[in-house]
């Protein structure tokens, strides 16, 4: 749902595989950084279809201490899917991507970070292998069903200035979506940055970083088509794991979707840090930090 937010990685890390998972004849691409030993955190992106490189400053931050699985969900980065439809962009292809994935890094159990629909992906693969994930962070908040996916729609909507209105309506006109489908997506999505966003400096900021290269279109209508009106809650049931889900306030999947996730999965904390949007660990960084340092420093092996 966001750019690319490009930064060094943090002194001390080191890339220590490139590599690939193959799964139903698709390649699927990943890298780790951190240290040499230590638990896996396997990094999920947002879209679905948005680049893991929006995830860098989590595996900037988390490659500290823990080996992070930045993770090239199908249908984005180097992971190319021959076509885009249910058959290959499907709930129950992406959590098996990441079964398959844990079985070739030989690992027991993964703790899982996500972002928006990384939230859905990860907390989906938590009740599906609850006895492969030791925890879940999710940072910001990807809506639970579908109906909750039209909460989200409505609060972009109401956030925008009437110029970014404008501008993502001229790009809605089909005549113009058929001429460049890509390209009438991104400028759709770069009109609508300012949403995420409780700081508009910082939204314009963003938005101005975006990068076409970090999405991919195609993958979100596959998804809605295949899943339809998609409902995770009786997943969340299942999940075993601790998890720490932690919202910005002014998060535009709103604080019903994330409250009642906190209802259904029985051991988690919910935290709130205010005056923050979607993407926490970018615009209120030390207490997004503080935040999980503290949930994971208190897990027992």
């Amino acid at each position: 749902l966001t750019g690319a937010a490009q930064a060094d990685l943090a002194s001390g890390q080191q890339n220590l595989a490139d590599g690939k998972v193959t799964r139903d004849g698709v390649d699927l691409f990943y890298k780790i950084v951190g240290p040499p030993t230590g638990d896996y955190v396997l990094i999920l992106s947002g879209g679905p279809g948005e680049d893991i490189r929006s995830m860098q400053g989590i595996a900037d931050e988390l490659g500290k201490k823990y080996r992070c699985v930045m993770w090239e969900q199908r249908g984005t980065g180097r992971s190319k899917l021959p076509r885009y439809d249910s058959s290959t962009i499907n709930l129950i292809a992406y959590v098996e991507d990441i079964e398959a994935l844990r079985k070739q890094l030989h690992t027991e159990k993964f703790i899982v970070v996500g972002n928006s629909w990384g939230m859905i992906l990860g907390l989906a693969y938590a009740g599906t292998h609850p006895d492969a994930v030791r925890a879940v962070v999710t940072l910001g908040s990807g809506p639970i069903t579908y109906e909750y996916l039209g909460v989200f729609a409505d609060n972009q909507s109401t956030r925008l200035w009437p110029s970014e209105i404008e501008i993502r309506d001229f790009w809605r006109d089909p005549a113009r979506e058929a001429a460049n489908f890509d390209r009438a997506n991104f400028e759709r999505l770069r009109a609508a940055t300012s949403a995420y966003f409780y700081d508009r400096k910082k939204a314009l900021q963003m938005a101005m970083e975006l990068d076409p290269k970090d999405y991919n279109f195609r993958v979100p209508p596959a998804f809605i088509k295949a899943e339809g009106k998609y409902d995770i809650r009786p997943k969340l049931r299942t999940i075993a794991a601790p998890v720490l889900l932690l919202q910005g306030r002014q998060d535009l999947a709103g604080e019903a979707n994330v409250c009642e996730a906190h209802s259904l999965i029985k051991n988690s904390t919910l935290a709130f840090i205010d005056k923050c949007g979607h993407m926490p660990w970018l615009e209120q960084p030390e207490q997004t930090w503080k935040i999980v340092d503290d949930f994971l420093a208190h897990l027992t092996h």
